[in-house]
């Protein structure tokens, strides 16, 4: 079998395409629920969303479909990635949103650890959905995700599974051939919020909080499955993050500096708001008001230094907006 190896150990024999959008940082990720009846003991999802039926767009928190629009504008999204907890635990909410990201041309694609029914595949594909990936939980009981499978094919639906190399399974590798669909193997991750259940289960964290050992799990796979496709933990962060994150930057204003990692620099200039926001409208500069004060090119803040409290700044250029570095100018 040819394999075609990418960034960070990952390869593949086939890209679903929202692997390929996902690998160009073009896919936004929904979060549109915590809410989940399963309890895996490797499950990564931070405790501000484990179990709360909230809404993230990326990193942004959602309190309208607003919310989503700026978002997805702001990394000039080219998909999106529709997750959970278990997304079709509200599969109203699901088909809402997928009506508005077919109307807006975006490729989406589900996670789902539910074996549903032809009925509710047949309402996804009504709506638009492209692709459709199935989790066993635990890797447990993965024959009663043939039908489904079966019937997202015949729906039109991209399907396959997208499991943690967590073990190996034959009868997953049966499935996957036998039904032409694909099989996105992810490499177990440590994450806060699963980490001590992950070493009471015997695994170990690697340099990049990888789990060890799981890599080989992974390859076992890629020698039997026809359609394969291996996403490393590393793979996540310095190439499909990164690649994200330089999108959401080159939308910015152009005052904003770009660093090779996707970060911004800039100046920040904190202070009396109204003081500041008149001498910047006098200076005819750009900028950008923020909570602490105003983002603004680094030699606006240079000539503002001796006035208010300016510093230079870096940070990501997502919603959160967190700083990783600050400089004060004097």
């Amino acid at each position: 079998m040819k394999f075609r190896r990418i960034e960070a150990g990952s390869y593949y024999s086939y890209l679903s395409e929202g692997c390929r959008l996902c690998r160009k940082g073009a896919k936004m990720v929904l979060f549109v629920t915590g809410s989940c009846p399963h309890n895996c003991f490797y499950c990564p999802i931070s405790e501000d969303r484990r179990g709360k039926d909230v809404v993230f767009a990326n990193e942004r928190f959602v309190e309208n479909l607003d919310d989503i629009v700026d978002e997805a504008l702001s990394m000039s999204a080219e998909g999106v990635a529709i997750t959970g907890g278990e997304p079709l635990s509200n599969p109203e909410r699901v088909y809402e949103f997928l009506e508005v990201f077919s109307h807006a041309g975006l490729h989406t694609h589900l996670y789902t650890s539910l074996p549903v029914r032809e009925s509710i595949i047949s309402k996804l594909s009504e709506k638009g959905l492209d692709e459709i990936r199935f989790h066993p939980p635990e890797l447990e009981n993965a024959g009663k995700y043939e039908a489904p499978l079966k019937a997202a094919k015949k729906s039109g639906i991209e399907a396959g599974f997208e499991v943690p190399a967590l073990k190996f399974d034959e009868v997953i590798v049966k499935i996957v051939n036998g039904n032409d669909v694909f099989l996105n193997v992810n490499e177990l991750e440590f994450s806060d919020s699963n980490y001590r259940r992950l070493m009471d289960w015997g695994w170990e964290p690697g340099d990049f909080y990888q789990a060890l050992g799981s890599r080989e799990v992974a390859d076992e796979y890629a020698r039997k499955v026809d359609k394969f496709h291996f996403c490393s933990v590393k793979f996540k962060e310095i190439a499909q993050f990164r690649r994200r994150l330089i999108r959401m930057a080159f939308n910015m204003p152009d005052f904003y500096r770009v660093t090779r990692e996707g970060t911004v620099i800039c100046g920040l200039v904190e202070g009396d708001k109204d003081e500041i926001r008149k001498f910047l409208i006098r200076m005819n500069a750009q900028f950008t008001e923020v909570d602490e004060g105003f983002e603004v090119d680094i030699g606006v803040a240079e000539k503002l230094k001796d006035r208010f409290y300016a510093s230079i700044i870096e940070r990501y250029p997502t919603a959160e907006r967190l700083i990783l570095e600050k400089d004060p100018l004097r």
